[in-house]
């Protein structure tokens, strides 16, 4: 699971999967969905660390901190989809004057208010040890005599006890004219003993392509043999919660 803090709680795939002509009203109109997804977003962080205050237990500044450790679960996903397109149709009913937009807001804002309830009684997920999404990597290109090809990559953060972070966003590594590429990340969080590469011919699947972490600063070349044959593909699952927090209670896992 992804932290909070890493990235858009959900995405158009699953706004979708609640409307199917979100794709279509999107397009047509000058409201942006993506828009409401960041205003959806902030406002879902002021509310959960509102509600961290005060039932975590734990003192204003600790809490406050805790918001880093906050776990995306279903229950949260489909509190932020709900609120975007309750967002999104208030915008739609306020620019066209439209009773059906704006019913088909009611109907959104209070299928956000009864996830926003589900999470808060089934609990708020909490990593004690969060590890953050990975960035893009510094990629040096230089004139080579490879196998022209072009890659898609990401890179995931792995922690002491080998639990891995969210990961980075999909970045293309060109070697079309049989350049030779170095990738490196220049400082890694706490507790995080290095960096996963991950390749492949197209975004899906990719496959492990490192066979241990590698460190801060030091430069990983892509060879042309990656992937290796049979490598393992990547999960997208990184960090489950070590613990729930809900209304005045807090449940170990």
């Amino acid at each position: 699971m992804a932290l909070l803090k890493d990235q858009p709680i959900s995405c158009l795939a699953e706004w979708m999967a609640y409307d199917s002509k979100l794709s279509i009203l999107s397009e047509q109109e000058s409201t942006s969905i993506e828009a409401k997804s960041r205003l959806a977003q902030n406002e879902i962080e002021t509310q959960v660390t509102s509600f961290l205050l005060r039932h975590s237990g734990l003192s204003e500044n600790a809490a406050r901190q805790s918001i880093d450790k906050v776990v995306v679960t279903e229950a949260l996903s489909r509190w932020h989809s709900m609120l975007t397109l309750s967002l999104f149709y208030i915008d739609l009913a306020s620019l066209q004057n439209s009773t059906l937009h704006r019913d088909q807001s009611r109907f959104f804002e209070s299928k956000a208010e009864a996830a926003k309830d589900q999470l808060f009684e089934t609990g708020l997920g909490i990593v004690n040890q969060p590890i953050p999404k990975a960035p893009l990597p510094f990629v040096v290109s230089a004139p080579g005599a490879g196998t022209p090809r072009i890659l898609r990559g990401r890179i995931r953060f792995q922690d002491l006890d080998g639990a891995l972070g969210t990961p980075s966003s999909e970045f293309v590594l060109d070697m079309s004219a049989g350049e030779s590429i170095e990738l490196s990340v220049d400082t890694l969080p706490t507790r995080v003993t290095g960096w996963l590469l991950y390749l492949g011919d197209s975004a899906e699947p990719l496959f492990k392509s490192t066979s241990a972490p590698i460190q801060a600063g030091v430069s990983f070349q892509v060879i042309p043999d990656l992937p290796p044959i049979l490598a393992e593909q990547m999960s997208k699952a990184s960090q489950l919660p070590d613990r729930f927090i809900r209304y005045s209670t807090e449940l170990w896992r």
